[in-house]
């Protein structure tokens, strides 16, 4: 398993840090992800495994499954129930928010963790496109995009109240061995844009125009027609999603 079964990017913003893009977009109420992987410990896949002189060497960079390993927003929790003894006022937010009413992200092909032919990027329906044909992608988020975050002070203070020693806020996993959630990008509106070194064929075609007429006035591919090298699909169906996420290791903190 490597990192590009569940991203296509992880792409390093201003204002956020890198973040590793989902191929497929959760839903922010999701039981499985979504929102709730916010202060969540989740499974730390290590890269893969390939022959390399005796044995095997690990090629590609550790990345978060972006499901539960344990109880969701156990971190989150566990601050919460301690406030008062960690010091932390009633009033402290501890989930921060800013909002993002005017965000574009532009990938470049050096940003891209997908290669050969996968789902289309960020994109909440099943319709393939071969990444080895891409020369830029850009999201343009609408309005009421949003980003949520614990800052890590408070991951620290968490960490030094029960003196680096994991297993005092639970013993289901090793929270060392795993990694956090600590920030997340949502959005309920947005679009993709999809650039091509060659032009699209009539497969292509077909197969966005059929995508079209099943998530009519949800989802809309428009292919530009003249060079038809540039793709543009509109997400709008009433659902908000969690587009990106970052990650933090307990050691880190």
């Amino acid at each position: 398993m490597s990192s590009s079964d569940y991203y296509w990017s992880r792409h390093l913003i201003q204002g956020f840090g890198k973040m590793w893009f989902l191929i497929i977009p959760q839903e922010a109420n999701s039981s499985g992800g979504g929102v709730s992987l916010l202060g969540s410990v989740v499974n730390e896949i290590s890269g893969n495994l390939f022959p390399g002189g005796i044995g095997f060497k690990i090629v590609g960079r550790d990345f978060p499954e972006p499901n539960h390993l344990t109880k969701p927003q156990l971190l989150l929790k566990a601050i919460e129930s301690q406030r008062q003894a960690m010091g932390i006022a009633d009033d402290e937010q501890i989930v921060a928010e800013v909002k993002y009413p005017d965000l574009t992200v532009i990938f470049e092909r050096s940003d891209l963790l997908k290669s050969g032919v996968g789902n289309f990027p960020s994109l909440p329906v099943s319709v393939s496109v071969d990444y080895s044909r891409m020369e830029k992608i850009s999201i343009q988020f609408g309005a009421n995009t949003r980003k949520l975050f614990i800052p890590t002070g408070y991951l620290s203070k968490l960490k030094n109240f029960v003196g680096g020693d994991d297993s005092k806020i639970t013993t289901d996993v090793s929270i060392d061995k795993e990694t956090i959630v600590h920030q997340i990008l949502l959005t309920d509106r947005y679009s993709i844009t999809f650039g091509s070194v060659s032009s699209f064929d009539s497969n292509f075609e077909a197969a966005i125009n059929l995508a079209n007429t099943f998530n009519a006035g949800r989802i809309a591919f428009d292919l530009e027609q003249t060079a038809k090298k540039q793709v543009t699909v509109s997400v709008d169906d009433g659902n908000e999603y969690l587009i990106a996420l970052k990650d933090i290791d307990w050691d880190d903190l």
